[in-house]
């Protein structure tokens, strides 16, 4: 039996961890793109990402919205079907009804759902091992930051930041907490994340995201 284990992490704030206890069978409608991507993790080890061309994550505008809405919303493209994690339906998980999509393709969807008024984002889905589909990343467009307090203050290190497409929107153990204010390619939080860390001028920068870990 397949035990599911969800928790936060206090450091990572609105960072969500899935741990699952037993591999699960990889769909063969899952496929991936050959672009290579990254994020640093602590200590600024590399955490290689493999974007599914299947999948993706969508976040409505509003906070409280309907089954219906979210059906009226999402059915006005004919490229996605959908699936609700967790019964939440400001937030869901949604496959292409196609398998034929490339890189350029899947990315487009993503620049097509941005510009809905009515979606805040729509973002990749990474997996983090290629012959390992059930531990994933979903990228979610927030930026966890911590300062190097020896280079730069943490005032001066806000300003730098929020002059990126990021808002400060909260704070926690000496940890800032950064949402981005205009999604456009879904990919923003992963690259300002990675473009802060290399700065020097932060101890950590990582996007926020759902990650799920497989127990072996």
């Amino acid at each position: 039996m397949k035990h599911l284990f969800q928790f936060a992490l206090p450091v990572l704030l609105g960072c969500t961890v899935l741990v699952s206890c037993e591999k699960k069978e990889a769909s063969p409608q899952m496929r991936l793109c050959d672009t290579e991507y990254f994020y640093y993790a602590s200590a600024g080890v590399k955490v290689n990402l493999k974007q599914s061309l299947s999948e993706m994550w969508i976040v409505f505008g509003e906070d409280e919205i309907t089954k219906e809405d979210a059906e009226s919303i999402l059915n006005k493209y004919s490229f996605i079907e959908y699936n609700v994690l967790n019964n939440n339906y400001s937030k869901v998980w949604v496959r292409l009804k196609e398998n034929s999509a490339d890189c350029a393709t899947m990315n487009n969807y993503l620049k097509i759902l941005n510009e809905d008024d009515e979606i805040y984002s729509a973002t990749p889905l990474f997996y983090l091992v290629e012959n390992d589909l059930s531990s994933y990343f979903i990228l979610i467009s927030e930026v966890l930051t911590k300062n190097n307090e020896s280079l730069i203050s943490e005032p001066d290190f806000i300003d730098y930041v929020e002059s990126m497409n990021l808002e400060l929107v909260g704070e926690s153990y000496n940890i800032q907490y950064f949402k981005v204010k205009e999604v456009v390619t879904g990919f923003e939080s992963l690259e300002m994340a990675n473009q802060i860390y290399e700065s020097g001028k932060a101890e950590y920068a990582e996007p926020n995201g759902i990650v799920n870990f497989v127990l072996h």
